[in-house]
């Protein structure tokens, strides 16, 4: 029996440009495009899962059709067609109605959500096959509640956990590309490819902008024709779980990977749970031509020696960690111009390059980069679980990506690089601070809790200065200055907060003269106050130091120094 085709039903949770959020088709979301503001759904990884879901289609359609709606047969020898494709329509504004209709019309019946044949992103045969059945609890990216015990803190109660078919249908994609590997019946599967990566895309103006600006479609084009040729397309009913299958050759089907076989489970017109196992894996995770929505991380293997191949691997994000401190991984550069070669750019922003040097962006457009992962539990490696999701969004111009600005990229690193070295002195003083209370050793080289948590606290404090800062710099203004200009407010924010921490001290410890087992140079004892104030005295000398461009310190030292 068929039911619910998505082509026409509404699911996908989308904002308008007056910030309202909305229920729409997949053919309303692709061909009203320029009417929206973007996706909406319930995570940003869930945007990204349907995101990914909807290029697919992109990639299909711009493959095989003309504007007007023509069937056309790629071959070497048109090779640049899908970017004519691409140039075409960013021209108009708006997707084409005729290719996106004869695509959807052709491929219906792979579209229901529930189908005796081809339901949706799933299997037949998980369910006959005794694949694990969890309920919908667990289908719910924001709980992932496990089949052994409940979420303590469930961002819903019992009803809410029994899925209508439209949320039911947004999560099986999230599901597919962020699932944990708990389920063992009958085997055990691999993470999903989309779980390993740290996603990144870039906002446009309008979700029409969205689509075409991560849809590169002559980013590699000298690499000759492949075919686009998307999961649902092929029979998923296939009697074999964690099937090891090539690299995809083409972009429609990595970005809709069958990673898991899966089979909903419905009762009274929703959706009470599924069936699950191992989907269609690949070893190989240098997908340096396919894979262009992830942020790389550059390794050797171990027991290569010095002739180690140098390889890469998508970058495994924490939560903690803001988007611009990582914005060396973003624009693919390093510090020393040498140590270059170990970073990569993710292909998209090679992608967005290449337009700013056609010209086809200009060359003051301001990126709005958009990032997303799911965190793994790594300490339960026989089940993975998720623990954490995140998303950020960083602005810069995209004139930045040019070789021309190098150096200015080279700049901001160093700037970075500062942020990391004045965290670590916030994590020295507030060392300092506990010794002197009592309350850890001087000698302790592990890292306290409080000390992790007054670096963040120092990260949040810079991080809206800075982001506000990157943003406002282009190839117009002199780099030197910009970097004097945010060293400035970088230094008395980290003055600010050396100041703060320290009052937050013990008073009873700081204006005693109780004696501490703490020994100065002298070998004489010192007091907590006098400990406490050469700690501070030290601190403001490094961050001084760390941030050398900020010129005289026009006593702010002195300032600092009030707060014991």
């Amino acid at each position: 029996m068929q039911e619910f085709n998505l082509i026409d039903e509404s699911w996908i949770r989308a904002m308008t440009k007056d910030c309202k959020i909305k229920e729409v088709s997949i053919k309303e979301i692709l061909l009203n495009s320029h009417e929206f503001a973007g996706l909406a759904g319930e995570t940003k990884t869930q945007d990204f899962a349907i995101f990914r879901f909807l290029l697919a289609i992109m990639f299909t359609v711009i493959s095989r059709y003309d504007i007007d709606g023509n069937s056309v047969v790629l071959e070497d020898e048109n090779k640049d067609f899908m970017m004519n494709q691409w140039r075409e329509i960013w021209d108009m504004g708006h997707i084409p109605s005729k290719p996106i209709e004869n695509y959807l019309k052709q491929w219906h019946d792979r579209f229901w959500l529930f189908d005796d044949e081809y339901p949706f992103y799933q299997s037949t045969v998980v369910k006959a096959k005794k694949g694990t059945y969890a309920t919908s609890a667990k289908l719910i990216g924001t709980m992932f509640e496990s089949n052994n015990k409940q979420r303590l803190f469930a961002d819903r109660i019992e009803d809410g956990k029994v899925l209508s078919y439209p949320e039911a249908a947004r999560w099986l994609l999230h599901l597919n590309s962020f699932d944990d590997i708990a389920s063992k019946s009958p085997v055990t599967p691999k993470r999903p490819w989309v779980g390993h990566l740290s996603l990144i895309a870039v906002k446009g103006k309008s979700f029409f902008e969205t689509i075409l600006l991560n849809l590169p479609a002559g980013l590699d084009s000298e690499r000759g024709v492949f075919h686009e040729k998307p999961s649902w397309e092929n029979d998923n009913n296939i009697d074999e779980f964690n099937r090891l299958i090539p690299v995809p050759d083409n972009e429609a089907a990595l970005l809709s990977l069958q990673s898991r076989r899966i089979m909903l489970n419905r009762e009274a017109d929703n959706v009470n749970g599924y069936y699950i196992s191992g989907g269609d894996y690949f070893e190989d995770t240098e997908l340096f031509d396919r894979e262009y929505m992830t942020l790389w991380l550059a390794y050797k293997e171990k027991g290569g020696g010095k002739n180690a191949v140098l390889k890469f691997k998508p970058k495994v994000y924490t939560s903690a960690k803001k988007v611009w401190r990582d914005f060396g991984s973003v624009v693919g550069l390093k510090i020393d111009e040498e140590d270059s070669s170990t970073s990569k750019r993710p292909g998209i922003i090679n992608w967005l390059e290449n337009l700013r040097y056609d010209g086809i962006i200009d060359r003051s457009y301001m990126l709005n980069i958009v990032t997303a992962a799911v965190i793994y539990d790594y300490g339960q490696a026989t089940s993975l679980p998720v623990k954490d999701t995140i998303s950020d969004s960083l602005n810069f111009h995209v004139q930045l990506l040019g070789d021309s600005q190098k150096e200015y990229c080279r700049q901001i690193l160093m700037e970075i690089e500062k942020c990391e070295k004045a965290a670590y002195w916030v994590g020295i003083l507030y060392k300092s601070l506990q010794v002197a209370s009592g309350r850890a050793d001087k000698d302790a080289k592990t890292e306290l809790s409080g000390e992790a948590d007054s670096k963040l606290q120092f990260y949040d404090d810079i991080d809206r200065p800075f982001r506000l800062w990157l943003a406002s710099i282009s190839s117009e203004e002199d780099i030197n200055e910009a970097c004097i200009s945010i060293e400035k407010k970088l230094r008395n924010i980290a003055f600010n907060f050396g100041n703060s921490i320290s009052r937050q001290a013990d008073k009873q410890v700081i204006f005693s003269h109780r004696e501490i087992p703490v020994f100065s140079p002298d070998s004489k004892k010192q007091n907590a106050a006098e400990y406490i104030s050469k700690a501070l005295n030290l601190y403001f000398a490094k961050i001084a130091k760390i941030f050398d461009k900020a010129g005289d310190l026009n006593g702010e030292t002195d300032k600092g120094r009030s707060g014991i």
